[in-house]
Order: structure tokens, then sequence, then C-alpha cells
């Protein structure tokens, strides 16, 4: 049996130590295609002026869009803003959050040539100081332009997150209000569908040159 053993153990082919892998060649990054758009500027930042406010009701419901956690909304308000070019260059990648208090804005309608965004806002409430709650007023509390990010993965804790970002930057002097010196505040507008109220939006672009 020893013997037999010995025999198969001589005849048992170990097998092939592989060759050390070749060094793959260091990857070159590839470069990026010129692009026309305007860079984005460094967040938190805000608008250079809040050019008008139109309050408004919806009977049919609205779902915010601009939000992972968004809902149907039928009260809020339209926003006239003017900002810097690289905050209204729209983007097919993430782009910097129009925040306004404890909410989101889904933009409608841009013009970086004017340096305008028309935005919706859905209504919300802030908390006073003595713990009472009161309407959200997009020209009195704060409207900032928060983390570039995609609205699917924008929710309640995100935007607590970025407001404490921008009112840290506030106290610090890093951040200023938007002027609201030339602000408009139009009459509450009472509309049935989306596509009223888009259409509204869209005859809310004041051309800078008349003003």
């Amino acid at each position: 049996m020893t013997t037999l053993l010995a025999v198969l153990a001589l005849t048992i082919v170990p097998p092939p130590i592989p060759a050390p892998a070749k060094e793959r060649p260091a990857q070159v990054p590839p470069v990026q295609a010129p692009s026309d758009l305007v860079p984005v500027p460094s967040t938190p930042a805000s608008p250079i002026a809040i050019v008008a406010v139109q309050p408004f009701t919806i009977a049919q419901p609205y779902r915010h869009r601009f939000r992972k956690d968004g809902t149907e909304f039928t009260s809020g308000h339209l926003l006239v803003l003017r900002a810097d070019a690289g905050f209204v260059q729209p983007r097919q990648v993430a782009e910097p959050v129009l925040c306004i208090g404890s909410q989101t804005a889904e933009r409608l309608w841009s013009d970086p040539a004017k340096g305008l965004i028309v935005a919706i806002v859905p209504a919300w409430t802030e908390r006073t100081d003595d713990g009472a709650e009161r309407p959200g007023d997009p020209s009195v509390d704060l409207v900032w332009f928060a983390a570039p990010e995609l609205p699917e993965r924008v929710d309640a804790a995100w935007i607590a997150a970025e407001r404490a970002r921008a009112e840290a930057a506030l106290s610090e002097g890093r951040l200023s209000t938007p002027s609201t010196r030339e602000i408009v505040r139009y009459a509450s507008l009472k509309v049935t569908l989306q596509d009223a109220l888009i259409a509204r939006a869209s005859e809310l672009a004041p051309d800078p040159a008349a003003r």
C-alpha cells in the first residue's frame, strides 16, 4: 500500500503556477468636452433680488415634483427671482436647489440672458419664536440656492441640513438676503387646472430693460 501511494504521488502533476499579471497601464482621464455653460457657483448663495410674488390657489391638486417626498398641494406662490447666470442656467445634471424657508421651489422658466427665474413654491409654514406657526412668505423668509442635487434625492431632512448651512452663513456674513426693493406683489390668483397656473407663470417674466 505504501508503494502504491508513493507511485500515485509521483504521478500527480501539480497545477501550473500562474504567471504574474501584467500591470495595467494608467488610465488617462477622459477629456471633458468644451461647454458654453456658465460654471455652477458655490453654495449656499442668495438670489440678487426678489422681483415678484403672487400667491395662488388651485382647485385640482398639483404634485410637487422637486422633492423626493413631494406631496400634492392646492396653494402656494409664484415667484420671480433675479440671480447670477450660473444659478439661472438650466442644466441636465444636478443643479443648485432653490429653497424658500423649509420648502423647495420648482423652476418653471429660466432665462440666463435676463438673469431671471420663474418658480412655483408650494405653501409651507414657519415656526415663530413663541412656538406658533404662520404661513410661509417668500418675500420675507429665507430664500437661497442650496447645494447641487437631483430633485428625486431631496427630502425634508436634506432641506433642514441645507437650511442650517445657509443660516450659519447668514449669521457669519457669508450670505446676504436678496433685495426686495423692486418687488411687485400681485393679488391672489385662483385657478382650476395646472395649465392655467403655468400659463400665468409665463406671463410673470418681466423685461429688466423695461424696469
